[in-house]
C-alpha cells in the first residue's frame, strides 16, 4: 500500500469519526458527555486537516521533484550524444 493511499484512508476515518462523535454529542443527555464528544470530534477534525495538509505538501513536493528530475534527464541526454 502506498503512503498516499494509507494517508487517504486515515483521513477518511478521521473525518468519519469527527461526524460520528458530533452526532453522538447531539444524542447525549449529560452535558459532560456532550463536551467530551465535541472535544473528540474537534480532535479528529483537526487531525484530518493536518493529514490533508501533509498529503497536499507531500504530493506537491513529489510533483516538483519529478519535474526537476525530468528536466535534468532531458538536459543530460544531448550532452552525452555530443560526446560520442
Amino acid at each position: 500500500m502506498k503512503a498516499e493511499s494509507a494517508a487517504v484512508v486515515v483521513l477518511a476515518i478521521c473525518i468519519f469519526l469527527s461526524f460520528y462523535f458530533t452526532f453522538l454529542s447531539f444524542q447525549a443527555v449529560d452535558d459532560v458527555l456532550k463536551k467530551q464528544f465535541v472535544t473528540l470530534a474537534a480532535y479528529f477534525l483537526i487531525t484530518g486537516v493536518i493529514i490533508f495538509a501533509c498529503l497536499t505538501v507531500h504530493l506537491g513536493v513529489k510533483k516538483a521533484f519529478s519535474r526537476v528530475e525530468a528536466q535534468l534527464r532531458s538536459s543530460e541526454e544531448p550532452s552525452e550524444r555530443d560526446e560520442n
